[in-house]
């Protein structure tokens, strides 16, 4: 056989590969430093360990913490992993510790073999150590060790400061872990080169980024909403609270959003089908539109219920915080509760449900009766081709009659609600091209990528925020494209010079389409008297489909109405009213037609206010990291173009990591800290005195009799048990308190096992 074909090595008990059982043999043959062919496994010496990582008879280290290192660092180079298994103390001393293979022991499990599934990693390996007092080592295992699998298991993974800020700022950006996993894959060549997996970021996500309870929760949200209203006192946010001060109710808003309300303030949607978070709160988001016709956000709330009461509270507090100003239009679903809140709260404000919602609800309304498709076709030709209320009535009335669908209540009570959902109702208000609050559900959208139903409060606002910014940076491209750049013309018409001009880029090429749809208009004067005159301008939508427009042109007054509305509601010139201003000859339009709301000249105040964005709590560690890597990448980027200077580098590097080494040698022990030199940098750094792990009761407390009776009587159960439970890893207590025992000397001794030595050491 040949033997340069596996890594594995055995040192102890002799494995049938052939047998189903996973037992150990009961026959233990201890194997030193020499070669022992299986049926199946080919061992390797324990001379494929470097010699220097072996522990040897007389060795010594100054500290408990450099001892278990070293026997990590072992482990690691033989295949396997280690835990400590007990530490015996004396007061607060420790007096000897035993570190044994992570295979150790093996738990005996009350569910039958046959039943259990999960996996076991307990083999009763002999392998161990034992520090300072019994001075004792066992090298040998009962189970195969895979060096090259070794970086796999979970003790020798880690994560590198590196790694771990970069896991944050993207946690932070809303990268998704496995996406950030991949970049560390990529950057590192490989997942062979990464000396840590998936589950790792995944773990230090859940433990360390997002670990926030639920009590601490609402206190971390105050404190965000404080922290804002610091930064800028124009943050504004208001609660509501049970009686058990939980959140019930919440609203905030950033300075910037308050400010762009004076100019985007005229049509708000708002929407409420977005439920978030691990309270089952339901998010509202305030959107408005701005002068590129964008998105932006002008609120947001969490709500417990959506109750008419709420909804009152939610909308008040919305109007305090833009200054009692309602706008002129608002838009929302069919929920009850909002149109009576809205009809409270702001009255004068035109109410309008969001068609899309209607529309989409057709196919399961209508879906019973016969030829449900040509109803639906029918009745989306009614709501959306009717030309004038009085149209619109006569053509519902004949699609309820064609279909015989005059007894269907909700035909009926869409009919009897139709001034605020029907386009030809609402049409001659301004909407600011908004007929549905599609955009509060794409700012909704945004949050469904990064937040799930187990998110906390924290991480939802870190999300908003990230959308804020993200509503802002394509602001502040879209102006700089507007007053960097500039659209061709796409007809020799004055009037599109003057849109050209004055209007953003969006919005001009809105106007462009216009322009180039007049080519399919036909325009007939149909009577004319003192300088006002009525056309008819025919549209072909389609080689056989002529769609008729009546368009109103007064020259004295230079006014030009087209039925169609498309001015009064989105404020651009529709194509008909084009093709009369082009039939008349006009070269300028009246000022009223050009909206100084898609103006790009307009020089807005929210423009020079920061979006609300809050700074990362980082500990001072994590800081001094961020400002080292940010200096030394100019460093690195000068240095790289040579390699001499490359070389200058590594010397300086050495002299560096040498001199901090020292110096960090010579502060080890105990410190002061005095009012005379004390910061806030040091007082972050103050950490919690140790915390005293006992096992049971104190033993200065005074039990009663019958305690004690109960004690005696249950002591050799107890103790029975206890024999049968493999302890768990305390590695994190010995780890917890190693820096008590600076400059005390542990010393690992050989010590051939006895037969039948099956004793802990303690």
């Amino acid at each position: 056989m040949d033997h340069s074909t596996s890594d594995c090595h055995l040192n102890a008990g002799e494995v049938d590969y052939e047998s189903e059982s996973n037992e150990v043999p009961e026959v233990e043959v201890w194997v030193y430093l020499h070669f022992t062919v299986l049926t199946r496994c080919i061992l390797q010496p324990l001379s494929v360990v470097d010699d220097e990582l072996v522990p040897k008879v007389g060795m010594t280290f100054t500290t408990l913490e450099d001892a278990g290192k070293f026997y990590r660092n072992y482990a690691k180079a033989a295949g396997f992993s280690t835990r400590v298994w007990c530490t015996n103390r004396k007061g607060n001393e420790i007096k000897n510790q035993l570190i044994t293979c992570s295979r150790e022991g093996k738990w005996k499990s009350k569910i039958s073999p046959t039943e259990k599934t999960n996996p076991t990693a307990g083999l009763n390996c002999p392998a161990r150590i034992y520090i300072h007092t019994l001075k004792d080592v066992v090298l040998d295992h009962s189970h195969p060790c895979c060096p090259s699998k070794a970086e796999m298991l979970k003790q020798h993974r880690e994560l590198s400061m590196s790694i771990r800020r970069t896991i944050e700022n993207n946690e932070e950006a809303g990268i998704r872990p496995s996406k950030t996993y991949q970049s560390f894959v990529a950057a590192a060549g490989g997942h062979r080169e990464l000396n840590f997996i998936e589950k790792d970021v995944r773990n230090y996500i859940t433990r360390e980024v997002r670990n926030v309870s639920e009590q601490e929760d609402a206190k971390e949200f105050g404190k965000y909403l404080l922290r804002m209203k610091e930064k800028n006192p124009n943050f504004f946010f208001e609660l509501q609270l049970e009686e058990d001060q939980s959140i019930k109710l919440a609203f905030w808003a950033d300075a910037r959003s308050r400010a762009a309300f004076e100019y985007f303030g005229d049509v708000i949607s708002f929407d409420t089908t977005y439920n978030t978070n691990r309270y089952n709160l339901v998010c509202g988001s305030f959107v408005g539109v701005n002068h590129h016709g964008q998105s932006t956000l002008l609120g947001c709330s969490l709500m417990k219920n959506e109750e008419i009461e709420s909804f009152k509270w939610l909308f008040q507090s919305w109007l305090r915080c833009m200054g009692g100003n309602a706008p002129k239009g608002f838009l929302t679903d069919q929920c009850a509760s909002m149109k009576r809140a809205l009809e409270a709260c702001m009255p004068t404000t035109v109410h309008r449900w969001c068609i899309w919602h209607i529309m989409k609800k057709i196919p399961s309304k209508l879906n019973g009766y016969k030829g449900h498709a040509d109803i639906e076709q029918e009745m989306s030709q009614v709501v959306w081709n009717s030309q004038s209320k009085d149209s619109f009535d006569r053509n519902w009335n004949d699609f309820l009659l064609n279909f015989g669908l005059g007894d269907n209540k909700w035909l009926s009570d869409l009919y009897e609600d139709r001034h605020i959902w029907v386009p030809i109702y609402l049409d001659h208000h301004f909407w600011a091209g908004m007929r549905s609050t599609q955009r509060s559900e794409s700012m909704h959208s945004f949050f469904n990528k990064y937040i799930t139903r187990n998110s906390s409060l924290i991480q939802f606002v870190k999300q908003y925020d990230n959308c804020l910014g993200s509503r802002e940076q394509a602001e502040r491209e879209s102006d700089a494209a507007d007053f960097h750049t500039v659209i061709p013309c796409a007809t020799k018409s004055c009037i599109e010079a003057q849109f050209q001009d004055a209007y953003t880029h969006a919005k001009f090429r809105e106007v462009q389409a216009q322009f180039r749809g007049k080519a399919n208009c036909i325009t007939r004067l149909k009577n004319s008297a003192l300088g006002y005159s009525v056309y008819e301008v025919g549209e072909q939508v389609s080689s056989s489909i002529f769609n008729k427009f009546v368009v109103t042109y007064d020259s004295v007054a230079a006014e030009v109405k087209c039925h169609c509305l498309l001015f009064e509601s989105r404020g651009i010139l529709c194509r008909h009213a084009l093709s009369v201003l082009s039939f008349e000859q006009v070269s300028q339009v009246s000022p009223r037609y050009i909206l100084e709301r898609w103006s790009k000249k307009v020089k807005r105040r929210h423009t020079h206010i920061k979006s609300s964005h809050d700074e990362p709590l980082m500990e001072p560690r994590s800081k001094r990291f961020d400002q080292l890597v940010f200096r030394s990448q100019n460093i690195c980027e000068f240095a790289s173009e040579s390699e001499e200077l490359t070389a200058i580098l590594h010397r300086a590097y050495d002299n560096v990591m040498a001199e901090m080494e020292a110096l960090k040698a010579k502060r080890k022990g105990t410190s002061s800290l005095s009012h005379e030199d004390a910061n806030l940098e040091s007082v972050n750094e103050l950490q919690s005195p140790l915390r005293i792990r006992t096992r049971g009761r104190p033993k200065n407390r005074l039990g009663s009799k019958l305690e004690k009776q109960i004690a005696n009587a249950t002591k050799k159960k107890k103790t029975k048990v206890l024999s049968e439970i493999n302890l768990f890893d305390a590695a994190s207590a010995a780890h917890s308190n190693c820096s008590q025992y600076q400059g005390h000397v542990m010393s690992y001794q050989f010590r051939v096992p006895a037969a039948g030595d099956n004793s802990l050491g303690v």
